[in-house]
């Protein structure tokens, strides 16, 4: 650990948040605690709790249950560490009835719908594929089908006879599930290369489905079992069919535009703009009307004529779910639900009341997704999906600061001072000033710029030296696009120049700076739903100030992601190759010096972007394969410090990201949702080595000003390095050469020193 002010006083905070803290969570447990109750004065990791916490409500409903009660829905999102929560409540009382945490599965797509035959609520998760029913009055969930190994539910509809249909993610296949039995049917692929299914319409016989990532739609014949692709409109533009809604004989189908069909003649009759997805079913008091949200606005559509008329009603909030209930005997009210609290509106629109509600969930630690240091040398975390915002750690301040506001930052950097950030989905970067108290709106400003031209996830932004008051921004394509982008950012002058193909049909993600040059690596990853193109990642070299490309190499034949890159101080390039297997590489030569496998069995990360290398005087740390290591530079040796074959006891099994603070510590994702720090010993000075030779015999001794017994490695002719136990000595016959060096136990290592006998 490095000095720091109130080193005390922190662990002592740190401890005393931990006090109390239940159980690890269950299927049908509250909120996660950290991982270690216990905080040791030894102990380098201090874990410092959940960055941000959210109550994220992607699948939800309202309906009248089969009791005449009006109730809502909820599925709300839990984490690595706890399965998602499913709620009902009484609309009429906002009371919570029923609470459960599911048995599989953290979070639902918008995959929910309820039946027309009998009210029961069917909807299924999307990080894993199950299928669940609850029917109103009991008191838990259904478990009722699997999907298959690695399908997950992404959009899913009741027919009129109560069968759930879902749509798969990444098969982009349609699956029905019997009710009755659970038995699963998959009715295959609807569109060649569509990963998604999106939205789903059940209309008698025929099953219309839309998808992702280009946008298409289908209708599917239940009696012949074929996809018939149904031409969009002229005009239309988009990668996602959000929302399907049939309303008579017209359909509804929200992408770029809410565009509407007749199914009747086949035709496409309308076109709405500026309207948000999801419109609600028809009124029960007006048979020509629905209503939907056009520029903030919930307004009536008229089925009979397409005439459009504002309400004056303008709920913060796009509509996740529409429905109509009486919920006090005054008349139907509209009701809408929204994914961020699952916050709950409904309006008497004869009578002019209206209510408002937030369910009383649980939610759950928001999952973190990026790790960043800024010039202050305060630790940010950037959270999926994330309103309320992004999490920031002050090494000398008490606890973790919410950015609010900031909902899924992908990359953090830093300029002139400032803290620069990139968010999804926009593919928007933002300029904060750490000095100054945030403000969301004026610090950092709002709107942000939008760079546009298909990026999407700003992952890695970086200041350039060759290129003035300019910022460097490496990002993923859009949905169904390949070809990533650097793009050059002005932030005080507000303007950019986006660059796709730096690599052709590859993903730059991620660079670092090597002599005004850009030296990057590549994800043959495109954006979400679309295969790859080319068969292996590269590095390469990207001149900021000509534009251009300078080569291209392929040090890892076949690796899919080159990321997480550090320099050195004889200017060699340090790299992490599929998440698995550090590599050495000599920019000058173009060519691959030594691999270091870190776990040949880890998962690889579609952009790599998890992993990550650093430097700290001399010493080479990095986040790879679930652990934080030290990898020793001389013998290629990687001890693991946290997580992942650490030897510790405190669980932890999934650790992502690196950065490190003002006094030179290092931080880390725990456990998905959870920041760790990792102290550092404050001993930074390597131990020197004596020689003594008599004749072919060479004993060596290490001094060191802090460890007693520093350890001396050697080796003979490029043999294999090995510990020397100081008694006997070595034998160097003539014209052999001796390596030699000395590591203390805070990992700083001597240059290697060389030693023949002529």
């Amino acid at each position: 650990m490095r000095i720091r002010p109130s080193t005390t006083i922190a662990l002592a905070a740190s401890a005393a948040m931990l006090i109390g803290a239940a159980a690890p969570a269950t299927a049908n447990s509250g909120p996660p605690p950290a991982v270690s109750t216990e905080v040791a004065a030894s102990d380098p990791v201090t874990h410092l709790g959940e960055a941000v916490r959210k109550t994220q409500v992607l699948a939800s409903a309202t309906d009248m249950g089969p009791d005449g009660v009006p109730y809502g829905y909820y599925v709300v999102s839990g984490n690595q560490n706890v399965t998602a929560e499913f709620a009902v409540v009484d609309l009429r009382t906002e009371e919570t009835v029923m609470r459960t945490r599911l048995p599989y599965g953290a979070s639902s797509q918008r995959a929910l719908d309820v039946s027309p035959v009998d009210g029961t609520v069917y909807f299924g998760t999307s990080d894993v594929g199950h299928v669940y029913r609850y029917v109103p009055g009991a008191d838990d969930v259904e478990h009722l089908a699997e999907l298959p190994t690695g399908v997950r539910a992404w959009g899913l509809a009741v027919d009129e006879d109560g069968v759930p249909w879902i749509g798969g993610y990444p098969t982009g296949a349609l699956y029905s599930v019997d009710p009755d039995s659970g038995v699963l049917t998959n009715h295959g692929q609807a569109i060649a290369g569509e990963q998604y299914i999106n939205s789903i319409a059940p209309v008698g016989d025929t099953i219309y489905v839309g998808t992702n990532a280009n946008a298409k739609l289908a209708e599917f014949d239940r009696t012949t079992g074929t996809f018939t692709e149904i031409a969009m409109p002229a005009g239309h533009s988009g990668n996602n069919i959000t929302a399907l809604d049939v309303r008579g004989d017209l359909m509804f189908v929200s992408t770029t535009s809410m565009y509407v069909r007749n199914l009747v003649t086949g035709e496409w009759v309308d076109e709405i703009t500026d309207a948000n997805a999801r419109v609600s079913p028809v009124s029960p008091t007006d048979p020509d009307a629905v209503y939907l949200r056009q520029g903030r606005e919930v307004k009536r559509y008229d089925l009979a004529t397409g005439e459009i008329t504002g309400t004056g009603k303008f709920p913060n909030a796009t509509p996740e779910s529409w429905g109509w209930m009486d919920v006090d005997g005054t008349g139907p009210y509209l009701t809408l639900t929204y994914w961020r609290d699952g916050r709950t509106y409904g309006w008497n629109l004869a009578t002019g009341a209206g209510f408002y509600l937030v369910p009383d969930v649980e939610g759950a630690g928001a999952p973190l997704i990026s790790l960043g240091a800024g010039p202050l040398g305060n630790i940010y975390a950037g959270a999926f999906l994330s309103p309320p915002g992004s999490g920031k750690y002050d090494p000398d301040g008490e606890g973790i600061a919410l950015l609010n506001g900031t909902s899924q930052v992908e990359g953090w950097g830093t300029f002139d001072g400032n803290v620069i950030f990139g968010r999804y989905p926009q593919g928007s970067v933002y300029l904060y000033d750490p000095e100054l108290p945030w403000n969301y709106g004026s610090n950092p400003d709002t709107p942000p710029l939008e760079l546009g031209n298909g990026v999407s996830r700003p992952q890695s932004l970086i200041e350039l030296t060759a290129v003035p008051d300019t910022v460097a921004v490496a990002s993923v394509p859009k949905p169904g696009e390949h070809g990533g982008a650097i793009t050059l950012w002005q932030p005080y002058a507000g303007t950019h120049t986006v660059y796709r193909d730096v690599v052709p049909d590859q993903t730059p993600v991620g660079f670092v700076q090597h002599e005004g040059i850009l030296i990057g690596g590549t994800s043959i990853e495109g954006g979400y739903g679309i295969d790859p193109v080319t068969d292996e990642a590269v590095v390469f070299a990207w001149d900021p100030v000509s534009t251009e490309t300078m080569w291209t190499a392929t040090p890892i034949p076949g690796a899919e992601t080159l990321a997480g890159f550090a320099i050195d101080a004889d200017g060699h390039l340090w790299g992490v190759a599929d998440s698995r297997t550090v590599f050495e590489f000599d920019l000058q030569t173009q060519s691959l010096l030594r691999t270091v496998t870190i776990d040949s069995d880890a998962p690889i990360d579609r952009f790599g972007d998890n992993d990550r290398l650093l430097f700290d005087h001399g010493r080479l740390f990095g986040s790879v394969a679930d652990r934080l290591f030290v990898l020793d530079q001389v013998t290629g040796e990687v001890t693991s410090l946290y997580g992942a074959e650490s030897g510790r006891s405190d669980g932890v099994t999934q650790v992502h990201e690196l950065a490190q603070d003002r006094y030179g510590d290092l931080y880390v994702i725990s456990q998905g949702t959870r920041l760790a720090r990792y102290d550092l010993p404050e001993d930074v000075t390597a131990p020197e080595v004596t020689v003594d030779a008599r004749g072919a015999a060479v004993w060596l001794t290490a001094t060191d000003d802090q460890d007693d017994a520093p350890r001396i490695d050697y080796r003979v002719d490029n043999g294999d390095w090995q510990s020397y136990d100081g008694e006997d000595p070595i034998v160097v016959v003539p014209g052999a050469e001796l390596e030699y060096r000395a590591i203390d136990d805070a990992w700083n290592s001597s240059e290697v020193g060389y030693h023949s006998f002529w």
